[in-house]
This record gives C-alpha cells, sequence and structure tokens, in this order.
C-alpha cells in the first residue's frame, strides 16, 4: 500500500466530495478564503491509503469516500 499526505477543509453542506484538499495547509486555507460562501468546520492533516492509481483516484473523487482507500487522521482543528 502507498501513503500520501494532504490537508482537508472539511464542509458541512454537502458530499465529501466537495471537501477542499491540498499540498499545504496554506493551500487549502487560501481556497477556503476563495469559497467563503461555503461553511466549513474542520482542516486537517490525513495519511492516505491506496493500493493504485485507481484506487488513489476512486477515493478522491467518490462522494462516498471511495470503495478500498482509507484514511487516518493526523491531526484536526476546527475552523
Amino acid at each position: 500500500m502507498a501513503k500520501l499526505k494532504i490537508w482537508i477543509a472539511k464542509q458541512t453542506e454537502d458530499g465529501t466530495c466537495y471537501n477542499l484538499i491540498g499540498k499545504t495547509k496554506k493551500e487549502v486555507s487560501e481556497k477556503i478564503k476563495f469559497h467563503a460562501h461555503i461553511k466549513f468546520d474542520t482542516i486537517g492533516r490525513y495519511e492516505v491509503s491506496y493500493k493504485d492509481a485507481f484506487d488513489l483516484f476512486d477515493w478522491a473523487t467518490s462522494e462516498a469516500g471511495g470503495r478500498d482507500g482509507s484514511y487516518k487522521v493526523l491531526s484536526e482543528e476546527t475552523i
């Protein structure tokens, strides 16, 4: 299994596929400012585990969080 560390801002108004993601906390914070009309409740650093490129793509784009991708919380804070 491969691993990828990313930042995610979770929003509360729609499916998880609409959460904001980025390589850095600063990048996600800028995206939050751009999407000021949407309410986000947390921002955190996550480690995503995946089997192959398709598995990662499925996890990143699927509203239900993908079929086999999994992630663990490394850090999380309320916005």
